[in-house]
Order: C-alpha cells, then structure tokens, then sequence
C-alpha cells in the first residue's frame, strides 16, 4: 500500500485573543478541506476538534490525510487556506507535524 502524508497541527490561542475570533476559525475550519477541493485535491482525511487536553495550552487539534506532499503544499497555497491562516496568525501560534506511513485501516 501506498504511504500517503499524515498532518498534525496543534494550535494554541494568544490569552488575549477575542472569542469571536476563535469561535470563526474553528468554524471556518469544520469546512477548510472541501473549500480547498477535498478528496479531488488529495485531501482524504480532515478533522479540527477542541483539544480535551488543555494542559499545555494546545485549543485546537487538525489531523488530516493527503495523499502526498504535492496535495499537502497545493492546500497550503489555497485562497481559502491562506485566508485563514491570516487570521489564525493574529490571534494564535502552532506546531505542524508531518509524516508518511499508510492509511490507517479500520478494523
């Protein structure tokens, strides 16, 4: 089986950032994937969720699946990603991590 790209990131928002703003990036996340072209555009896996460990100061939590690097840097160039990595530079700081291995299966 092919290895496809594996995409963490893990966002923290500055103290003083305005709820609202926070509450629009995690909703304009929710939908980020398909607003940049979703599986067509190599994105196969997609999730934000509100970390349940706060105790490093980690808010937001993204794990997706590209199906290469190629997918992945296409995404990162988007207009709609760009868009809101805008915002989210103003009001938070995070970490990336990326990785080949396989699909995960579920069994």
């Amino acid at each position: 089986m092919k290895d496809v790209l594996h995409h963490i990131v893990l966002i923290s928002f500055k103290p003083d950032a305005p709820e609202e703003k926070k509450e629009e990036v995690f909703s304009r996340y929710q939908t980020i994937d398909q607003d940049c072209g979703g599986v067509n555009a190599g994105i196969l896996f997609w999730k934000v969720c509100h970390n349940l460990d706060l105790r490093k100061g980690v808010h937001l939590v993204e794990s997706s699946i590209f199906s290469d690097n190629a997918a992945l840097q296409a995404f990162r160039v988007h207009p709609k990603h760009k868009e809101l990595t805008d915002i989210l530079s103003q009001i938070a700081d995070w970490q990336v991590g990326d990785f080949e291995a396989p699909f995960p299966k579920m069994e």
